[in-house]
């Protein structure tokens, strides 16, 4: 995705937040999006996915899905509920079963799953909760996958059961938002992308990164979580 000379303003200000961004996300790869609190990184998400107006050229225009930090759900939802609603709609299906999931879902997400299938939301964990739906949500298929903080206050085995499942899916192109220099270094692969001062402040591969790991003024991206 090449996105080139991006504006955009919040409704009724008078300058614009972005004025003439550019820079690249790349294909079948994992691309990180980082930056302080306030730098804008939701922001762009939702002008990635068209939810924000801006002006400029976002190419190409493939289907894409967001999730953002969490879902709400009642406490008495299970997780074949949750399941059913997300793939259910999907799919077209009125009831959807473990074994209805283990023919669409890849083995990590049914694995996680299936000890959980008939478990109430209010019963689960923080980290089970969220994982719950960013595993279902990654199940749907997109051409662009977009993560808002999805390591966020998930403990590390949950992390990479995440990152896993990421990996059972090569052919999209995935933006992360992140706080957390452990989510970066988990992948060989990837772009790394700064975002400061309202402009792409930097662009590493995975190896470019790893050589800025004690730059105090890099650093500061990672601080506020």
């Amino acid at each position: 995705m090449q996105i080139r000379q991006l504006k955009y303003t919040f409704p009724k200000a008078q300058q614009p937040f972005f004025d003439g961004l550019n820079f690249d996300l790349v294909a079948h790869q994992v691309n990180f999006l980082i930056g302080q609190n306030g730098a804008g990184k939701t922001t762009l998400a939702d002008i990635l996915l068209g939810l924000r107006p801006a002006q400029g050229e976002i190419t190409p225009q493939g289907s894409s899905i967001y999730l953002n930090q969490k879902l709400p759900m009642l406490a008495a939802t299970r997780v074949c509920d949750v399941a059913q609603l997300v793939l259910g709609v999907a799919t077209g299906q009125l009831r959807l079963s473990l074994t209805d999931l283990a023919e669409r879902a890849d083995a990590p997400t049914v694995a996680f799953l299936t000890p959980l299938w008939h478990r109430h939301y209010g019963d689960l964990s923080g980290g089970e909760r969220k994982l719950v739906q960013l595993l279902l949500f990654l199940q749907v298929d997109r051409d662009l996958v977009v993560l808002d903080e999805p390591t966020a206050f998930v403990d590390r085995q949950h992390v990479a059961t995440l990152f896993t499942v990421i990996r059972e899916h090569p052919q999209r192109t995935y933006l992360l938002i992140t706080h957390d220099v452990r989510d970066v270094t988990a992948f060989k692969q990837c772009q790394v992308l700064w975002l400061a001062d309202r402009q792409i402040k930097a662009t590493w591969t995975a190896e470019q990164f790893a050589d800025h790991a004690n730059d105090s003024e890099f650093l500061q991206a990672f601080k506020t979580i």
